[in-house]
């Protein structure tokens, strides 16, 4: 199989891992909205930031070195595992010692009780990183897609009963707590690699010299995605929080389904062709161009039809996470194409200078969100909003440098896609008034169809070659039944 097809196959089952994990993921948000207070909501996120951090601690950016090395030996991986699993069970120890002194520095006592029973999702992290890797370096993201689904069908059954059987918070904890039994259980199934008893410090060092960057990067990128959570619940408590992270759910969830299914392929991709430039170009200006054509009607009819989704889905309680909601759309807006840029240094051996951007992203973020924090929590999105524009250059600077980037292809490869969504955008927005009478489920209905038609027949007309590619990607990507024998 080429590696074209094989790519192309990649984005289908990564897309289907992606949609499918979304769409679960949302109906049993949903269903926990309703049953469960900003509060609990609040209080679990707040809890999670620090177990997310200390998961990457965990994983020590050792499996994207594993995807990314052109030469693997058996030994890379044995030392991999084990050092994953120590880091696993020292953490989870630690941060369970530490929990009510956590509990204390964010002046939230309640969630002392919650981060000792998150703690143990540390040590199945170092369970599974090395098999996730060793899927995703193969191209095998069927496996990789049913062991997302099936984690996050029987979390969200747990999460959902235990809820109505009033645990409250506790319902989320288990939720959480069986997504992550589930998915190990189903790495080592899908994958036939079993760890020796055997640890190399210098295949450890080969995988350390490029993880080490990947581990800064995204420790910086968790500041920048998560402080918000972690100012917002000590400043302005879980209540608040729980709006915040309920708009900022969302946000994830359209970049979960859009930018991170060609970057979850494009990463192995362009990490097999990273001495032929020229292909690492054409295959850059192609993810920019998939990601526009799927992100950017995604964002900006977020920000039209937020105020009927959010209370279809969730319930009139949630109303005041619309306005974050719609900041936090635009920023998604302007991230969706830069993520492109960041996998294009981590690809092509850079990820110092990926780390070098978001340390700088970090500081000021962190700046911005401790000075605006009183002002509420649209002030937070809006914060995040103009720095994710203000530092935009910077990522672009970085792919320029590696492939250098021309300013008229690449524009050639955005402005369809952004000129059809503003006329989708403004179609929507003036159709509101007339299924104003209808109930919410076909308003909706009536405005995301709307939406499409809109956002179809403008790309057609102003962008007919992306259409035809898109199609013949799609017809590449899917499955094909093996020839009969004659």
């Amino acid at each position: 199989m080429s590696l074209q097809k094989q790519a192309a196959q990649g984005v289908f089952w990564s897309a289907a891992g992606n949609w499918g994990y979304q769409v679960a993921t949302l109906v049993v948000f949903a269903v926990l909205s309703r049953l469960l207070t900003p509060a609990e909501f609040g209080l679990v996120a707040l809890a999670s930031v620090f177990t997310a951090l200390l998961k990457l601690v965990t994983e020590q950016g050792l499996a994207d070195a594993i995807v990314q090395r052109a030469d693997l030996e058996p030994e890379h991986l044995d030392s991999a595992f084990w050092l994953s699993i120590g880091l696993g069970a020292v953490l989870t120890a630690g941060l369970a010692a530490a929990s009510w002194l956590i509990a204390n520095i964010v002046n939230q006592p309640d969630i002392a009780p919650v981060l000792v029973w998150l703690a143990p999702v540390l040590g199945l992290a170092g369970l599974s990183s090395v098999q996730r890797a060793i899927l995703s370096r193969e191209l095998r993201f069927a496996s990789l897609t049913l062991r997302t689904l099936a984690s996050v069908i029987v979390g969200g059954i747990v999460g959902v009963v235990a809820a109505l059987r009033g645990y409250g918070v506790w319902s989320l904890v288990a939720q959480l707590l069986t997504i992550e039994v589930v998915g190990v259980i189903a790495l080592w199934t899908a994958s036939d690699w079993r760890p020796h008893f055997r640890f190399s410090r210098r295949h450890l060092r080969d995988l350390i010299g490029f993880g080490v960057n990947v581990l800064g990067f995204r420790i910086l990128r968790f500041f920048n995605t998560r402080i918000d959570n972690l100012i917002v619940g000590s400043v302005l408590g879980p209540t608040a929080l729980g709006l915040y992270v309920v708009a900022y759910r969302i946000l994830q969830l359209l970049i979960n389904v859009t930018t991170a299914i060609i970057g979850s392929v494009a990463f192995p991709v362009l990490s097999r062709v990273q001495d032929d430039r020229p292909r690492v170009q054409n295959a850059y200006y192609k993810a920019i161009r998939l990601t526009s054509m799927i992100a950017f009607p995604a964002f900006l009819g977020l920000v039209v039809v937020a105020p009927e989704v959010t209370r279809l889905v969730f319930g009139p309680q949630w109303d005041a996470s619309v306005p974050v909601m719609q900041v936090l759309a635009l920023a998604g807006l302007v991230n969706s194409v830069l993520f492109v840029n960041g996998i294009v240094m981590k690809s092509l051996g850079k990820p110092s200078w990926r780390l070098a951007i978001m340390g700088l992203t970090a500081l000021i973020l962190t700046t911005a969100f401790t000075l605006v924090v009183s002002a509420g929590i649209i002030a937070v999105a809006t914060a995040f909003a103009i720095i994710s524009l203000v530092l935009a250059p910077l990522w672009m600077w970085g792919a320029h440098k590696l492939i250098t980037l021309e300013p008229g292809r690449y524009l050639r490869q955005i402005v369809p896609p952004l000129v059809s969504s503003l006329a989708m955008a403004a179609t929507v927005w003036g159709f509101k008034p007339v299924v104003g009478d209808l109930s919410l489920l076909w308003q909706v209905i009536a405005l995301v169809t709307g939406g499409v038609a809109s956002y179809g027949l403008t790309l057609w007309i102003v962008g007919r070659p992306m259409i035809k590619e898109a199609v013949a990607l799609g017809r590449m990507s899917l499955p094909q039944r093996p020839a009969r024998a004659r």
